[in-house]
């Protein structure tokens, strides 16, 4: 029979590396969101873009050294702005009216991603875009313009030399801190149709070139995942975007998770994460009117459930309360 498609197939041998007795910390773009949620629900213990989401390599590239440099943040180096005070290296979820709420939120995520980083089986890392924007003051990269005037900002494109080379600096750290730790790049396949398509085109192929060089270099650390091929290739219609035609839809979502999860997934660890994905589904429900007999008896067959989890497979209790702490 004819094939109509050009289907993209599950990378092979690296299954085991994404299991529920390890963590797993994800830095990146939105569709790093998309992922993680998915890994979240099937009770794979993630840290989540702790400095929000980052969406070009030098920002990512900053947070990387905070995490393994251990830097703590100030309140000293943030700015207020209509009431709130943000960071230059945070997303705007971080952003608060007390300065010293905001530096606290930011040192506690961080201190816990570290902690999760020392023990992690994978760091997934999402480039977005090549683009960055620098203060004019102090040519500082910002992960977030916190919709602050243009004019305060220069735009750039980073070349897959500077890409490059940045990140080979946090390869050469990885390797020497966490020399078992797998480092999986991948690429979003969000379109950022600011510079046009040929634009976004440039920009994606900066990236894949910056990392197909550095899984070359680190040919027993890092590694390619193609969310970008998948997207534009495999599934290459329109019917899998979102409305707006830039985000993948939630099914491209859950087929490229697909995909991911029986590259790196032993068939044990998915059969885990479908039963985690019915737990996850059921603490989700909330009664739509005051809680009735049946409720309470829903309620707590999900603690029951719950409990034969975690009796079962001790490993995954933290992975359930950061469910929980999501709800």
């Amino acid at each position: 029979m004819e094939q109509f498609r050009t289907p993209v197939a599950p990378l092979s041998g690296y299954k085991g590396l994404i299991t529920h007795r390890k963590p797993v910390v994800m830095l990146g773009s939105c569709f790093t969101d998309n992922i993680g949620a998915k890994l979240t629900d099937s009770l794979v213990d993630c840290a989540i873009n702790p400095m929000g989401t980052l969406y070009n390599p030098a920002s990512i590239a900053v947070a990387m050294f905070d995490l393994l440099y251990e830097r703590d943040y100030t309140a000293g180096e943030l700015f207020e702005h209509n009431g709130l005070w943000h960071s230059w290296s945070h997303h705007s979820r971080f952003s608060c009216s007390d300065p010293d709420k905001a530096v606290e939120k930011m040192n506690r995520e961080a201190a816990e991603t570290r902690g999760m980083l020392k023990n992690a089986s994978a760091l997934i890392i999402t480039f977005g875009t090549s683009y960055i924007f620098r203060l004019k003051e102090g040519r500082n990269v910002v992960a977030n313009c916190h919709k602050m005037p243009g004019t305060m900002f220069d735009r750039e494109f980073l070349t897959s030399t500077m890409t490059l080379g940045l990140w080979k600096k946090i390869m050469r750290e990885i390797s020497a801190r966490y020399p078992e730790l797998k480092v999986i790049f991948t690429v979003s396949p969000i379109r950022h149709l600011s510079d046009g398509a040929h634009g976004n085109q440039l920009s994606k192929a900066a990236l894949l070139t910056a990392i197909d060089k550095l899984v070359a270099e680190y040919p027993g650390q890092a590694i390619y995942f193609p969310s970008y091929e998948i997207m534009l290739d495999d599934l290459r219609d329109y019917r899998f975007y979102a409305p707006d035609m830039v985000h993948p839809s939630q099914v491209a979502i859950d087929y490229i998770y697909s995909i991911f999860r029986n590259s790196f997934m032993t068939d044990d660890d998915i059969k885990l994460s479908e039963d985690g994905e019915k737990l996850t589904k059921r603490l989700r429900h909330r009664p739509i009117t005051e809680a009735t007999e049946s409720d309470n008896r829903f309620q707590s067959g999900t603690e029951q459930i719950e409990k034969q989890l975690i009796a079962q497979h001790p490993y995954l209790k933290s992975a359930i309360e950061r469910v929980k702490n999501r709800l």
